[in-house]
């Protein structure tokens, strides 16, 4: 209940559940302990809108607890509606952290390698 987690009872094993309800047992499992760090890569993949929205609600609320969250997504909108902070990495490397209001071409200058706007 309290991760809202849909199954026909108890019984059920994880397998046969939905994309969204799978997703739901990893973060109950992942936040079961209410971690200090929690590492989210694409939390979101594959899941429908639903599910979405749960998993962001869960990502801001251990942010509000004081918990630090380090999301890795592909997804850009992703990134910047939940971000506080945004790293860039081309090839293995940052070539910037920046606000989530930096400008979506700044953003792509910077996955293409450039540094940020005013950094050498």
């Amino acid at each position: 209940k309290t991760y809202d987690v849909r199954a026909s009872g108890l019984q059920q094993a994880a397998d046969t559940l939905s994309g969204g309800n799978q997703q739901k047992i990893v973060i109950a499992r992942a936040l079961h302990k209410n971690p200090k760090l929690l590492v989210a890569l694409n939390p979101t993949r594959g899941v429908d809108v639903g599910a979405t929205q749960y998993v962001h609600e869960q990502l801001r609320a251990q942010r509000e607890r004081g918990a630090a969250v380090l999301l890795i997504s592909t997804e850009l909108d992703e990134v910047l509606g939940l971000a506080d902070r945004v790293g860039v990495l081309y090839e293995g490397r940052f070539t910037g952290v920046v606000s989530p209001a930096t400008s979506r071409e700044e953003l792509g200058l910077m996955m293409g390698g450039h540094a940020p706007a005013g950094h050498a």
